[in-house]
């Protein structure tokens, strides 16, 4: 039986279906992570071609069959992040940026909080208001804290055997103790994010 649904989604994932498709994976706000199949998206004048670019953000219109897949019908763009692809170090940390998530999102499983994450650290990469590695580095922070992985500064320090600077403890604290319309709202010297790579590094070890 077909269900035709609507929902909100961004475009973390995209491949080649076919001559003309597209198979897609969505972080949606309503189904968490859900694949859809992009039909006639490569062909010249296609309505849908929009929706199915890398980190487009979009309201979708969307039918679903018997099988696990999704199929996109129909949908208006609200956001394509177009400022990622202006420089090598945007694109590839907004490309970081959606390899950890889809490992941590789950189908069938709204996660807004995280979403709204995502869609925050593009705004700030793509926009210039942030440099890429210190969005990318705070993103993994926080997302972290969502999933329930990262510890507080204490035991940080005491899991792996160090003492942190009194900048990286002051960041570390912003960061888990901030919502997500502060989360960006510090700045910290090229030491402290070498050591908050190297923690985010260890943790997000944990769900590799």
């Amino acid at each position: 039986m077909t269900k035709s649904i609507k929902t909100e989604g961004i475009v973390l994932k995209n491949s080649d279906l076919g001559e003309n498709g597209k198979l897609l994976v969505i972080f949606s706000k309503d189904y968490g992570k859900i694949s859809i199949v992009a039909k006639g998206v490569k062909k010249i004048g296609s309505s849908l071609v929009h929706l199915s670019q890398l980190f487009a953000y979009s309201k979708l219109e969307l039918y679903k069959g018997r099988s696990s897949l999704y199929t996109l019908t129909g949908g208006e763009l609200i956001e394509s992040f177009s400022g990622l692809g202006s420089g090598y170090e945007k694109i590839s940390a907004a490309g970081k940026i959606a390899r950890n998530v889809l490992k941590v999102i789950q189908e069938d499983l709204p996660d807004e909080e995280t979403l709204r994450l995502v869609l925050n650290s593009l705004y700030f990469i793509s926009t210039d208001k942030r440099k890429p590695e210190f969005v990318e580095c705070v993103f993994l922070l926080k997302m972290l804290q969502y999933q329930g992985v990262a510890p507080d500064v204490q035991e940080i320090e005491n899991m792996w055997k160090l003492k942190l600077s009194e900048g990286t403890e002051n960041a570390l604290n912003h960061i888990f103790d901030s919502e997500i319309s502060d989360l960006f709202s510090f700045g910290v010297s090229e030491n402290v994010l070498e050591e908050l790579n190297g923690i985010a590094a260890m943790l997000i070890s944990e769900i590799n």
